[in-house]
């Protein structure tokens, strides 16, 4: 395999898709056999369809803030339930009667 499908496709594994489209670009430019020419516009088409999803995803909005659950509390406030975790290493005890 040629060294740049292999620097794209461990930048594609990082998620650096500046980085793998140069090094899949440099293959088609260069000399390259036809199938490497080939795998090198497969994942450069690959990165385009990524980049088009993650642009789809961004939100157009800003994300409305949480509430904070330390603020004043009225008398008709629901009491929150607490959760309480078991031990580690329960204790048993038996009582005689």
């Amino acid at each position: 395999m040629r060294e740049e499908i292999r620097l794209g496709n461990e930048a594609l594994a990082r998620n650096d898709f500046e980085t793998a489209k140069q090094y899949f670009q440099q293959i088609l430019v260069t000399d390259g056999t036809p199938l490497q020419k080939r795998i090198a516009a497969n994942r450069l088409r690959d990165i385009q369809e990524r980049t088009e999803v993650r642009l789809e995803r961004a939100p157009s909005t800003p994300r409305a803030a949480r509430k904070s659950t330390g603020g004043k509390k009225t008398e008709n406030d629901p009491v929150p339930h607490r959760v309480i975790r078991p031990p580690d290493k329960p204790l048993i005890v038996i009582r005689k009667h």
